[in-house]
């Protein structure tokens, strides 16, 4: 019965042991960026997204940025696409060669051109969502770089859709670097999810406890830019 006891009170202080050297959850500081709902809201819902000078700052930036590194994030069938978590079922290239011929052409219209454009012209965006589509093609039918207007780009995100897509020759220097990028713009958050909770970081080497100590802490969550993949 003492033996049976001593074992007992082992266990507890053993499991007493462990709670006590679990980590509590740690919290850093992240700003939200004025586009954040680009990567992190759902398109069909987003107000921001709609807007003339929002579609436009994010059509002159991924003109810059090279849409050819996006839209491998675009999954295509012969009869459906995926972009964001929006499904489509239609062929990608067919839609948005038919959305350009169709643009303030009713009578070439059937009812799904006819409802995306009238909702373009309800939202007051339909003019510049004409542009992107009639550029984007030209670019996929020519095969060149867009030119973009400076003046209009987003030099924040630019550096973001870097640490996302330029991934291809990623090494700890490129690491380094994109940590200390997204340290820069307040997004602490991502800095320490780059660190410990993304897989294409995992096997770089890195003085993490070092960098994890540059960052600002704070008392509760603030959904990140660069989310973890990790769970």
């Amino acid at each position: 019965m003492n033996k049976l006891l001593t074992l007992n009170i082992l266990i507890l202080l053993l499991v007493s042991c462990v709670s006590k050297e679990k980590k509590e959850a740690e919290f850093y500081v992240e700003t939200q960026t004025s586009f954040f709902g680009l990567n992190h809201s759902d398109w069909t819902k987003s107000k921001w997204i709609r807007k003339p000078e929002n579609l436009k700052m994010i059509h002159e930036t991924f003109k810059k940025f090279g849409y050819e590194k996006l839209e491998n994030g675009i999954y295509k069938s012969e009869n459906l696409f995926i972009a964001n978590g929006i499904y489509i079922k239609r062929n990608f290239e067919n839609v948005l060669d038919s959305l350009q011929l169709t643009y303030n052409k009713p009578e070439m219209q059937t009812k799904y051109y006819a409802e995306f454009w009238n909702r373009r012209k309800a939202e007051k965006n339909d003019s510049i969502v004409y542009v992107i589509i009639r550029e984007f093609n030209s670019f996929k039918s020519d095969k060149k770089r867009l030119n973009y207007e400076n003046q209009f780009v987003n030099d924040t995100l630019i550096d973001l859709l870097k640490i996302e897509f330029d991934n291809d020759n990623l090494n700890s220097k490129k690491a380094k670097s994109d940590f200390y990028t997204l340290k820069k713009y307040g997004l602490h958050q991502s800095a320490y999810n780059l660190l410990y909770e993304r897989a294409e970081y995992s096997e770089l080497e890195l003085d993490r406890e070092k960098l994890k100590k540059e960052l600002a802490k704070a008392t509760e969550f603030t959904y990140p830019w660069l989310i973890d993949t990790e769970k």
